[in-house]
């Protein structure tokens, strides 16, 4: 299966998630900018820290705003919930903040998005019963596959609205799955094999963080409410070949009728 192929599966896949549920876990800040452009700004989710060249990361109201609301000190992490496009650069929202930072100035941390990068050939539909977790009826949370360390346990849990997205097999033949949502938990690996197991050695640790680069189209807000003038003046240019290129076919096309002839050339008609 090529690439191509499967990031169109993964994405169907992601699409028959419970997207009700992810309501109370996707947060809708109140910030003036997101709200005026909201349409043109993208969800992130990711976990970024600053590496700003001045020591800092500046953290401004808006995009493009000259001066600052907040600074982040280089190796501060924190959570960028969405991203834009703005004249050119990209800026994230981080509601720990309140405001929008440059991304040049960020490095993203590893993470479920980087783990499916790194293994996306190695990713497969499940098939299992999901036996284990029946069992044990509760699962360890994990970031991703051999991380470092797991997240937290999921207690309770109803295998009847249990599901994992796609699935991954590790060297020592244990068995992962990726759950896009469940009980508050958003995004995160649980093993299939050994749902119970929070010992797991980490044979996958987190790299250091690196530049973020966006795989997502975004659109251009100040380029979008501030076209250039050239770009109106090629605006301005179609729109002056659309009126004098309809002109032309009613010219040639539109035949006036045997009365209208007549009038507009001074005659009466015969009828």
């Amino acid at each position: 299966m090529t690439k191509s192929v499967f990031a169109i599966v993964m994405a169907f896949l992601l699409l028959l998630a419970p997207i009700k549920a992810y309501a109370d876990v996707i947060f809708e800040p109140d910030n003036d900018f997101y709200k005026q452009h909201e349409a043109q700004i993208l969800f992130l989710g990711r976990t970024f820290c600053a590496n700003g060249t001045d020591g800092s990361a500046s953290v401004k109201k808006e995009p493009g705003a000259k001066s600052d609301t907040a600074e982040i000190q280089n190796g501060e992490t924190t959570y960028i919930q969405y991203s834009c496009l703005f004249n050119g650069d990209y800026w994230g929202f981080t509601s720990e903040y309140s405001g929008w930072v440059k991304m040049d100035q960020m490095l993203v941390l590893y993470d479920y998005v980087a783990f499916e990068e790194d293994h996306q050939a190695e990713l497969y539909t499940y098939s299992g019963d999901y036996a284990e977790i029946k069992k044990t009826g509760a699962a360890v949370a994990w970031p991703w596959p051999g991380a470092d360390a797991p997240l937290w346990t999921i207690e309770n849990l109803d295998t009847t609205n249990f599901s994992v997205t796609y699935a991954y097999k590790d060297e020592e033949g244990r068995e992962w799955g990726f759950v896009s949502y469940i009980y508050g938990s958003r995004n995160i690996w649980v093993c299939l094999s050994d749902p119970m197991n929070s010992d797991i050695p980490a044979f996958n640790p987190a790299p250091p963080p690196t530049p973020w680069v966006s795989d997502t189209v975004h659109t251009d807000i100040e380029k979008l409410e501030n076209p250039s003038s050239a770009n109106l003046t090629l605006i301005i240019i179609l729109v002056a070949a659309l009126v004098i290129g309809t002109v032309v076919l009613i010219k040639v096309f539109w035949k006036p009728n045997k009365v209208e002839a007549q009038i507009e050339s001074g005659g009466e008609s015969n009828e």
